[in-house]
């Protein structure tokens, strides 16, 4: 069995154990979180690196001379160095161009400490505190030479790298099942949310050669300060074998286990390392029976914010809000991608896709949601005015009936279909089905989705009175985004009240397909479900459509539950996702069934028993993107990074472009995420890596997709183009 299949193994284990009921010994390597490596070098890693000598944020890439360059914004520039001795040590930067202001310093702090001013010159050297602490330390430089990103025939204040010095040697470190050899000078950090009082438990096995000062220990850190030290060797008696049981006491929370190996001499190895402690999982709820008709009802790039009780515009949403004000809506509910195939995918399948998200869904693998419906008696049709969503993408799995027809386009005009249109032709194959007949309707609409065209009377109602004529054009809006055009404030308020017009216009062509199922289906017969397949971003980061962000605008999308006579109404906070969804439908007919995918069901929400509800960690990524962008995010938190390929990390396309490869948002003190805080040894940062790492790593032990798909034909072509998908 491979490394990464025992870890898996061994979580799927853990998992199994919590929902019996019996004690839980957790193990640090556990396929979910993966164990950062830390060891002291000279030089920084460029970006994207998570390396520990690192660049962090506020540099941006610079071609000077055929040599790859990082320029310092006019603010802040962070990086990270390792530190695992405390005595003197000194950083050089490095300029290709130098041609400073007379008088110039840069400002020097280090871990949020302010250090005196250095005066500029070419090398730069900034001697660091003696009492650095160990693990990743954050230098944040103010160079004031570079406002932004200079332009052609500018010389920008270029650096061509920056070292630290002196180093200690790394000691190498090698992970196997159950099993981790660590060898001076080195640091090993697992981080983690302890939800209960814990023990630590494991076997050290010591060199049976000795060395110089040769010492191991595991200490524990704790977010918002306390750090102790568990485990030592040589302990008084020096043996060479030592099992631990290291009491962490009742604190919970956030920390950070570190394992270290200093002086000099040959590697130890320690074994079984692992976290103890009684967790009885709640007793699952079940789903109620299945209803005689299952509405999945998607509004293409719906962010939640537009909707009225999610704190959108009065008045654009009036049938959603009634639906959640009778039903059940998740106030934080997001989807796990930006855009709409690799959404899908995962909402079809319950599986978020890392990687490869534009491409097709491969025939193999587990059943889709339709699939599942299908096997379950129910005739199942899907009606979707995306292209995306169609048999030429692999989505029509387990769909009857999913024509391609429905999203036709305009030629002439460039319009694309109209919720009316998808409406009448879901109506006309439940015209055609048997009375008795049980059913999964899923309806996809593309508004507000690109373009922003409103019909009369929402055009005039919600972007009437602007005094800019922009239009909400897909050519428009992809001119926009790649600075072809320049937009002032009056254009942005109309492209906005376009964006809600489209909105308005889909609510108020729900109310009639409610009135009509109501004439059809007996109270209780109908679950109808809304929500959306990504947000949207309208300037909040300064560009505009989606696909090129994890910003919360572009996740952040409804969810409403409408199921009268069974479900109760209520408003629940706690954060989900669309792999939660896929499991809570599929619920309904496969209730017995152990491979529902990677979310986490609703129904205890959904019937009242919240409190015994937890996830807490959400993900997300831009995989369509070459490179890829990750996320991972808690209730006060989110870290994202943004790889995607060489000299073009960060996140945006066009306006709004940021070139930060990490990011790190405080979620309850800057929920607009405005600020970003990476770098430095935040143990929140940490776990969140930790998690989003192991997270990308188990996309190479599930990965069921095929190979890039044959040319699309023409015809889909254009209605992708007309969505602004092909530009």
């Amino acid at each position: 069995m491979s490394t990464r299949s025992a870890l898996a193994l061994s979580a799927l284990l853990l998992s199994a154990a919590c929902d019996s009921g019996t004690p839980v010994e957790r193990p640090l390597l556990d396929g979910e979180h993966q164990p950062e490596v830390l060891v002291e070098q000279a030089r920084l890693e460029w970006p994207p690196s998570l390396e520990g000598n690192r660049f962090v944020r506020g540099w941006h890439p610079w071609r000077v001379d055929d040599v790859e360059t990082l320029v310092p914004g006019a603010g802040e520039s962070v990086l990270e160095l390792v530190n695992l001795k405390a005595r003197k040590r000194q950083l050089t930067v490095r300029f290709s161009v130098f041609d400073p202001e007379p008088g110039l310093e840069t400002e020097v702090c280090v871990n949020g400490s302010e250090l005196a001013a250095v005066p500029m010159m070419n090398p730069l050297v900034i001697d660091l505190p003696a009492d650095l602490p160990m693990g990743r330390v954050a230098v944040a430089l103010n160079c004031g030479g570079n406002p932004q990103p200079p332009g052609d025939g500018e010389a920008p204040l270029a650096v061509t790298g920056v070292a630290v010095r002196p180093v200690l040697e790394p000691g190498a470190v090698t992970f196997e099942p159950g099993r981790i050899e660590q060898a001076p000078w080195s640091l090993i950090d697992f981080a983690r949310r302890i939800d209960e009082p814990s023990v630590l438990r494991g076997r050290f096995r010591a060199p049976a050669e000795g060395g110089v000062d040769l010492r191991y220990s595991i200490s524990i850190e704790w977010q918002g300060g306390g750090t102790e030290t568990i485990f030592r060797w040589p302990g008084a008696d020096q043996e060479i074998e030592a099992e631990i049981e290291a009491d962490l006491g009742e604190r919970t929370g956030l920390a950070r286990l570190r394992l270290i190996a200093e002086g000099q001499g040959p590697p130890a190895r320690w074994e079984e390392l692992r976290l103890a402690s009684r967790t009885r999982g709640p007793k699952p709820i079940e789903a109620p029976p299945a209803p005689k008709l299952v509405v999945l009802y998607v509004l293409d790039a719906l962010r939640a914010d537009a909707v009225g009780h999610l704190g959108g515009v009065e008045g654009v949403t009036p049938t959603i809000d009634r639906l959640a004000s009778e039903g059940v809506t998740f106030t934080n509910h997001f989807s796990v991608a930006p855009n709409t195939m690799p959404s899908t995918k995962a909402l079809f399948t319950g599986r978020a896709f890392r990687t490869k998200g534009g491409w097709k869904l491969p025939e193999n693998g587990g059943p889709t949601l339709a699939e599942a419906w299908l096997a379950a008696g129910y005739r199942t049709g899907a009606f979707s005015a995306n292209a995306f969503v169609s048999n030429e993408f692999g989505l029509s799995r387990g769909f009857e009936l999913a024509p391609r027809g429905v999203g036709e386009v305009d030629e002439s005009s460039g319009k694309v279909a109209t919720a009316q249109r998808v409406h009448r032709f879901g109506l006309r194959w439940l015209d055609q089905l048997d009375a008795d007949d049980n059913v999964f309707l899923y309806l996809h609409t593309v508004h507000p989705h690109n373009p922003y065209d409103p019909p009369e009377p929402f055009r005039s109602e919600f972007a009437g009175d602007s005094d800019s004529e922009i239009d909400g054009s897909s050519r428009t809006l992809l001119d926009i985004k790649h600075m072809r055009i320049a937009v002032g404030a009056a254009d942005r308020d109309r492209l906005e009240g376009l964006y809600r017009g489209g909105l308005a216009y889909n609510d108020a062509e729900l109310a009639k397909l409610l009135e009509i199922l109501g004439e059809r289906y007996a109270p209780g017969e109908i679950l109808f479900v809304i929500t959306s397949d990504h947000g949207e971003e309208l300037f909040e980061h300064g560009g505009v459509l989606h696909g090129y962000t994890l910003y919360d605008e572009q996740l952040h999308i409804p969810l409403v539950f409408w199921w009268p006579g069974v479900l109760d109404p209520a408003r629940i906070d706690v954060p989900t996702d669309e792999l939660d969804l896929h499991v809570t439908l599929e619920q309904l007919v496969r209730p017995e069934g152990d491979d529902l995918g990677e979310g986490t069901s609703l129904w205890s929400l959904l019937r009242g028993r919240g409190a015994e509800w937890l996830k807490p960690v959400r993900f997300a990524a831009a995989s369509s993107l070459q490179g890829g962008i990750f996320a991972a995010r808690s209730d006060h938190a989110k870290l994202v990074w943004a790889p995607r390929v060489a000299s073009s990390w960060g996140m945006g396309q066009g306006l709004g472009r940021t070139q930060d490869p990490e990011y790190l948002f405080d979620l309850t003190g800057d929920p607009e995420e405005t600020r970003n805080l990476a770098g430095g040894p935040s143990v929140e940062a940490a776990w969140l890596r930790s998690l989003m790492l192991g997270w990308i790593e188990r996309e190479k032990l599930i990965d069921l997709e095929g190979a890039d798909p044959d040319q699309i034909d023409e015809e889909t072509r254009q209605r992708l183009r007309a969505l602004g998908y092909l530009d």
